[in-house]
Parts: structure tokens; C-alpha cells; sequence
């Protein structure tokens, strides 16, 4: 078995990574615009502000828009130092427009959309596990099972079960996972190959932690990886 150490991430990996950014096109992920006058209602709302990012389900005649919290998308966006900032500049890196960054955001809250629908209810997560509700609401605060709060419910992503249980090891990497970091991101994190992820069985092809768990492997490897997230 092939394991190599997950180097720490350095401000060159984030210029990298919003290098990405900007010389992506992102305004052409916008399908359709309509501007649609704010209702009297969310006129004196404080936490709206421009580039506020909302889910938009049509139901009928209607439209239900549900605002985001500017958290679930913050560690999303590129986080860039002023000198580093400066560095692209100078190199002929344009910065990421305001528009740009909305759609930016649009599109990760169309991915946390997508992680929310495809994510077990509380009951659902324990006819999954064979237990009760309580214990299912007990791993969720001692962090054995990853849950996203959802208003006053709890919600669980799919990746974390199988069809008759958890997958194995699962709960030594979820415990290990950062706080702070997005639902989004984790769901990515364990569903993208990693190459400090690697067995001789696979020829070395760089495994998803998903893959490395069901696959026996030793969970620890995979929550060290975790913890540098």
C-alpha cells in the first residue's frame, strides 16, 4: 500500500486556484434573466444586500425564493491576501468582476441545492442504520455522522451511507472534518480522487476517499487528509 503525505496548502495554491477563477467564464452559466421588483416585504430586511444569493423554487404561479447565508458560501470563493491580490494584477490577471462573483456564488448554491435534495432526513437516516431517531441525533453532536442544519431540522448527505448502513470508517473521517468548512466542500472532498490516496491494487490510480473506505483501506489516512481541509 502506497501512502504519501497531503502537502499544506500555501498562498501560491490559492493564487493557483483563483487564477481558475478568473479566467473562467462564468457569466455563461447565466440561462435566463428576469428583474423582478423586490417585494415590500424584503425591502427593510437587513441581512439582504446586492449580490445576495437566493434558491428559487417555482411552485405553480409562484415563485419561493430562500436566501442563503453568505457562510455556507464563503470558503467557496477565491481568498486572496491584498499582496497576492497585487501579484495577479501585475502578472495580467484580471479580478474577478462583481457580477462574475455572483454567478460564482449562484452556481454554488445551486451545488448546495443539489447536496440538500439528495440528502436523508433524520427518520430516513435511521431506518438506513436500523436505529432509532435519538440515536441518529446522538452521532450527529458527537460527530460521527456528517448533518447539515437545515432551519430546525438536520439533514444528512448520501455519500456518507450505503444502501443497508454507513460506509465503513466514515465516522473516524467525519469527526476529523474542519468545522468550518461547507457542506459543499466535504461532499466534493470525499467524491474527488486524491492523490495521497493510493493502493498497489490499483495500479496507484489516485482513489476518492469514498473509494479508499469501502475499499477496507485504513480510515486514519483518510481523516488526516480530512483535518487539512
Amino acid at each position: 500500500m502506497k501512502v504519501s503525505r497531503r502537502r499544506t496548502r500555501t498562498a501560491a495554491s490559492r493564487s493557483t486556484h483563483a487564477r481558475k477563477v478568473r479566467r473562467s467564464s462564468s457569466l455563461a452559466a447565466v440561462e435566463s434573466q428576469v428583474d423582478i421588483p423586490l417585494p415590500a416585504a424584503l425591502r427593510k430586511d437587513p441581512s439582504l444586500e446586492r449580490g445576495s444569493v437566493a434558491l428559487v423554487d417555482v411552485e405553480g404561479h409562484n415563485l419561493k425564493l430562500r436566501f442563503l447565508r453568505s457562510s455556507l458560501l464563503s470558503d467557496e470563493a477565491s481568498t486572496l491576501t491584498p499582496p497576492e491580490e497585487a501579484a495577479l494584477t501585475k502578472g495580467g490577471v484580471k479580478p474577478v468582476s462583481d457580477e462574475e462573483m455572483r454567478v460564482l456564488h449562484a452556481r454554488m448554491a445551486s451545488a448546495y441545492q443539489q447536496l440538500r435534495t439528495a440528502s436523508l432526513s433524520v427518520e430516513d437516516a435511521a431506518r438506513r442504520l436500523g436505529v432509532n431517531t435519538s440515536r441518529i441525533r446522538q452521532r450527529l453532536a458527537d460527530r460521527s455522522l456528517f448533518g447539515i442544519k437545515d432551519g430546525t431540522r438536520w439533514l444528512l448527505p448520501a455519500f456518507q451511507f450505503r444502501a443497508n448502513g454507513s460506509v465503513p470508517g466514515v465516522e473516524v473521517v467525519v469527526r476529523r472534518l474542519p468545522v468550518d468548512v461547507s457542506a459543499v466542500a466535504v461532499a466534493r472532498w470525499f467524491r474527488n480522487p486524491n492523490s495521497d490516496l493510493s493502493t498497489r491494487d490499483d495500479d496507484d490510480r489516485p482513489l476518492t476517499p469514498l473509494e479508499w473506505l469501502l475499499g477496507g483501506n485504513p480510515p486514519a489516512v483518510a481523516a488526516e487528509l480530512a483535518a487539512a481541509l
